[in-house]
């Protein structure tokens, strides 16, 4: 029987050992920063480190406890994998640790190079070696957040995290020092934030490197929400049209990523693409661009077309064109759409009465607020903020 099993974004097979009836436990080696270090010194040092690599694991494997692990299981470009068996999971743990100490300081010693070790937990059952590969890639990932040249048992991985267990601190927010990159073309300003957001949040208790790429991600789409040039009627962004220029299967590829340098590769070859799509709008997109800030800015005002066209000094009648052109709408029902989404927010979030929370969004009469509400939304203000409010109310109680 042969155990089919994706390791690293890899699919890999491995067979069958003759005694692995019982606990089985998988070590997982991986060469730091491999694909940087490629790029950098060329594909010719990178194929000579790996053919000495690859015999050094060898060598360790032949001459420690033969009979009690399976055969090294390459996992391209830049890992090994060793699936070790035995009757006493105690045991075969300490066999597993002084193992993957031993394959770093060879590898280290015969490349030059950092190695980081996984070494899973011990696992029995029909599914065992798949479960045991899974954790020791889980225990690998662990270097995203605390840094590569270790060995990371994910047994003491998980008990480190479970100490720690609680709510996450809001990670440093980095988004206003991201837009401005973003608005003024400077891509490599937008990859020095993220980079150095990266090293600080890595640094945060209870980060872990899911929670790392969830907030990673969250930033890259907020990256392309600035960056978008169309934007739907009610102001929000046009995500067809984001994803048509920055499919989100490359933003899941991060998911695959487990070395914190190929992290910012990643970002190097993402964020230009984002900055570009921001960087050069047509004319008519720039005027629209700039009536939308400034409705997004003024939308609390008595706005009006004729007061709007005067203080971005364009015709009224070009402002109308643009508005039914570019996003399908017009000038009143965008402007109605921002007040109402704005309505919404403050209805959901504050305990304002009804009244003052027309008055914020623009509308010196409630009754006119309440129609335009109820005509959006499909209810009434009151009714809207019941709904939002009664199961936070309920879950208190």
């Amino acid at each position: 029987m042969r155990h089919h099993s994706t390791v690293l974004g890899q699919a890999i097979t491995v067979p069958d050992q003759a005694g692995d009836e019982g606990h089985v436990l998988v070590v997982l080696a991986d060469i730091d920063d491999f694909e940087v270090n490629r790029l950098s010194r060329g594909d010719e040092w990178a194929a000579g480190m790996l053919e000495a690599a690859a015999a050094a694991v060898e060598r360790c494997a032949a001459g420690y406890a033969p009979e009690r692990h399976g055969a090294v299981v390459a996992v391209p470009p830049d890992a090994w994998m060793v699936t070790f068996h035995g009757a006493d999971p105690t045991e075969l743990r300490a066999t597993g640790r002084r193992f993957a100490a031993l394959v770093r300081d060879r590898v280290q010693a015969a490349c030059g190079v950092a190695v980081t070790v996984g070494i899973s937990r011990t696992s029995t059952g029909p599914a065992r070696v798949e479960a045991a590969t899974a954790e020791a890639v889980a225990a690998l990932d662990h270097k995203l957040v605390s840094g590569g040249d270790a060995v990371y048992d994910l047994a003491d991985v998980r008990v480190a995290r479970a100490a720690g267990a609680g709510p996450v601190p809001v990670p440093d927010r980095v988004e206003e020092r991201l837009a401005r990159c973003i608005r003024r073309g400077d891509a490599t300003g937008a990859v020095a934030t993220l980079r150095s957001w990266i090293e600080r949040v890595s640094a945060v208790d209870g980060v872990t490197p899911d929670v790392l790429r969830e907030w990673l991600a969250a930033e890259v789409l907020y990256a392309l929400e600035v960056a978008g040039q169309r934007r739907l009627s009610d102001g929000s962004t046009d995500w067809i049209a984001a994803c048509s220029r920055l499919p989100l299967n490359e933003v899941a590829e991060m998911y695959d990523i487990h070395d914190r340098s190929y992290l910012v590769l990643w970002l190097e070859q993402l964020l230009p693409r984002i900055v570009a799509s921001h960087a050069a709008p047509s004319p008519a997109r720039h005027v629209l661009a700039v009536v939308e800030r400034h409705i997004q800015d003024h939308y609390a005002d008595d706005l009006r077309l004729v007061t709007v066209s005067e203080a971005v000094f364009v015709s009224p009648y070009y402002i109308s064109h643009l508005f039914q052109r570019e996003l399908g709408t017009t000038f009143l029902k965008y402007l109605t759409a921002v007040r109402m989404r704005h309505g919404r927010r403050l209805l959901a979030e504050t305990d304002l009465p009804v009244e003052l929370v027309a008055e914020q969004v623009g509308y010196q009469a409630p009754k006119r607020f309440r129609e335009l509400f109820k005509r959006t939304f499909h209810v009434t203000p009151s009714e809207y903020r019941r709904q939002v409010t009664t199961p936070v109310l309920r879950a208190v109680g």
